[in-house]
């Protein structure tokens, strides 16, 4: 028998009533940039909530949207339109780190905090290579430099010293 399934509506909600479940730290400069663009144009996209918060006093949970989110704040709105989705809070999690490393420019560091998460979620190179868009051989060459605690280099790959493969084989030799 088929399932029927809801299609989602957006809702006008209350920003006090969000908490960030995966909060990233901004560019600054990108951020400035969705935030007059969102006070020129509007706001295109509605971000994405799960009801049920893990935080007390709030009543959902930030899937997707935190830039979005944290440019109306700076706009002074007090509610935003958002997808109202019904999701376990680890479901909310892996959707809001795949939306992340989707993104064209994360920075190195955003992508290997990311990808450990998965990984201490349970997920191997292939299955997170399958989630994210990546190839299995650049998902194992991050998850060698996350194994062997790699900081300095991890610190190389973000500043762009080196590139993430030849990290990787210098952690990866004796």
């Amino acid at each position: 028998m088929k399932k029927d399934k809801k299609k989602a509506q957006i809702q006008m909600i209350a920003i006090e009533q969000i908490h960030i479940l995966n909060p990233r730290v901004r560019n600054q400069k990108v951020f400035k940039s969705i935030a007059t663009n969102i006070n020129m144009v509007g706001l295109k996209r509605p971000i994405t909530v799960k009801k049920g918060s893990t935080a007390e006093g709030k009543e959902y949970d930030l899937v997707c949207g935190q830039g979005r989110m944290e440019a109306l704040i700076a706009c002074g709105q007090k509610k935003i339109p958002a997808i109202v989705i019904d999701a376990s809070e680890e479901e909310a999690l892996m959707m809001s780190l795949v939306e992340n490393l989707a993104r064209r420019h994360h920075r190195s560091l955003d992508l290997l905090q990311a990808l450990e998460v998965m990984q201490k979620q349970g997920y191997d190179a292939k299955a997170i290579a399958e989630k994210t868009g990546m190839t299995v051989e650049y998902i194992h060459a991050v998850l060698i430099l996350l194994e062997k605690g790699e900081e300095r280099l991890l610190a190389a790959v973000e500043s762009g010293q080196i590139p993430i493969s030849v990290a990787a084989k210098i952690a990866d030799t004796p």
